[in-house]
């Protein structure tokens, strides 16, 4: 590279470190849209949010009392008896794409393994889901979702296990 060469290129640089420096959103842009285009910081923690209101509403609806003075929405071993939203028929009815449902099932099931007593149990013979029965109102059950709530940390984790490559081929619509 000659001098010569040199001296044209280091103005242009200067130039384009202008125009960045100088980017400010179109005037008239959508708040929403300008806020996604400059940071996807806060996308994870809304779709915590979203999950967890999606269980919670799912605890009122579970320990949902009938007349006779049952659970409306559970069997009497404790098996679900609705939808829910990290199943593969659920999901849509609860307003959660595809791959929210699949971190949320992924939770789930992590759950299972690592809290002493999981609010929500997997039977695996049944191929069901069940509410543990040491919880026996909703208010021992909302306590439990106000304790242990989805965090970030376990959103971003599953987020990222039920979307690798190994996932995708051998977790799909399990």
């Amino acid at each position: 590279m000659t001098t010569r060469t040199m001296q044209y290129r280091i103005p242009a640089e200067l130039e384009r470190t202008e125009a960045i420096a100088a980017a400010q959103p179109d005037r008239y842009a959508p708040l929403r849209k300008v806020a996604q285009s400059l940071t996807r910081r806060g996308v994870m923690a809304a779709k915590v949010e979203l999950v967890n209101q999606a269980l919670a509403t799912l605890v009122d609806l579970v320990f949902e009392i009938d007349d006779d003075g049952r659970y409306a929405n559970q069997d009497i071993d404790g098996r679900i008896l609705i939808p829910l939203p990290w199943g593969r028929l659920g999901r849509g009815a609860w307003g959660l794409r595809a791959t929210e449902g699949a971190a949320l099932r992924y939770i789930m099931l992590q759950r299972q393994h690592t809290e002493p007593e999981p609010l929500f149990t997997y039977d695996a013979g049944g191929r069901t889901w069940c509410v543990n029965l040491a919880f026996t109102s909703r208010r021992m059950a909302m306590s439990y979702l106000r304790t242990t709530p989805v965090t970030l940390g376990e959103w971003r984790h599953a987020w990222e296990s039920t979307r690798s490559a190994w996932s995708v081929q051998n977790m799909a619509d399990k």
